[in-house]
């Protein structure tokens, strides 16, 4: 699969790294793909939870239709890997693994 990463800029006022923060809550990876493209992208934002409407902004640059569906991987105990459709801004994703979460883009019709 072909990754592409965009980043953050995570550094704080400061001039250092936010990594050297020891009370700082971790950056949460989130790789996400299109419904029509193989590559998958990754950014990064910082912790400790993502919105859809933080997803809907990190994808805008890709003008997905309004009429676009989000779609989640999760685990679900007793049943596995299950995609989640996500349609209301304010709630949180979904964690696949550890400040991670993986989303996929369905284009709508517009």
């Amino acid at each position: 699969a072909v990754v592409s990463t965009q980043s953050t800029g995570a550094h704080t006022g400061s001039g250092q790294a936010r990594s050297s923060d020891p009370n700082r809550v971790p950056d949460i990876q989130i790789a996400y793909t299109y419904s029509t493209d193989s590559i998958c992208y990754v950014k990064v934002l910082p912790g400790p939870s993502v919105t859809l409407q933080q997803f809907k902004e990190v994808v805008a640059w890709n003008n997905p239709s309004p009429n676009a569906r989000y779609f989640f991987k999760r685990q679900l105990p007793g049943i596995g890997e299950v995609h989640e459709e996500i349609n209301q801004d304010s709630l949180p994703l979904p964690f696949w693994a550890p400040n991670t979460i993986f989303g996929r883009v369905e284009r709508g019709l517009d």
